[in-house]
């Protein structure tokens, strides 16, 4: 087990209320350049996974705790998917915590659902993406129908008992970048990054946008 070097203060929001409350810092996370939010099954080598699920490398409820981090400590923070299982004024206080922790210059990859690309394929009719099967033999998305599977990318999709709560298309999502002071957002596509390990980042570019901002 490390050995706790320090405290960071960390906001944590209840019932309308912002209350701070102190984190204990090991020697692993402050020396973390590295930062992967919402890791879920995916951890990052060389990252600090951050995620709700216990077996993460930092267990924190991103919906209602900021970052533990200092300002100005993070090269790089990434987020793959989890965004959308926030709603938007998280997502907003979400990415201007994103922009505190990075470092002049520091980069900043998220990847979200694509509503325009989901929108698309449900007015295509698209059957071939919508009715996929797992390779148990179960249906990928869920609902009877094509509508209901569209549907279910709003309501639907819950991990670890929180389902989906906003959906961005590229500028939706780039507008809140913005808004928290990025220097610099594009959107980029599957794999390509000024991070050389986005191979290991990047996942499922057939519903998902990719967005890179640098502070």
């Amino acid at each position: 087990m490390e050995t706790a070097i320090g405290w960071i203060r960390a906001a944590q929001r209840t019932g309308g209320l912002t209350v701070f409350r102190m984190i204990q810092v090991t020697p692993w996370h402050r020396n973390t350049r590295r930062v992967n939010l919402g890791s879920g099954n995916r951890p990052l080598s060389g990252y600090l996974n951050i995620d709700i699920n216990p077996g993460a490398d930092l267990c924190l409820n991103l919906d209602t705790t900021d970052l533990p981090l200092a300002d100005s400590s993070a090269d790089a923070v990434v987020c793959m998917s989890a965004i959308n299982y926030l709603t938007r004024q998280r997502a907003s206080e979400l990415i201007r915590e994103t922009h505190r922790v990075l470092k002049p210059r520091g980069v900043a990859r998220f990847g979200a659902q694509d509503m325009e690309m989901l929108a698309r394929l449900y007015v295509n009719h698209d059957e071939t993406f919508f009715m996929q099967k797992l390779p148990d033999g179960r249906e990928r998305f869920e609902g009877p129908t094509l509508g209901d599977k569209f549907v279910a990318w709003f309501f639907g999709y819950a991990a670890g008992g929180h389902p989906c709560r906003y959906f961005y298309d590229y500028e939706s999502l780039a507008w809140l970048f913005r808004q928290a002071g990025f220097s610099r957002v594009q959107r980029r596509n599957f794999m390509d990054s000024v991070l050389p390990e986005v191979k290991e980042i990047d996942n499922r570019p057939e519903q998902m946008f990719f967005l890179e901002a640098v502070k």
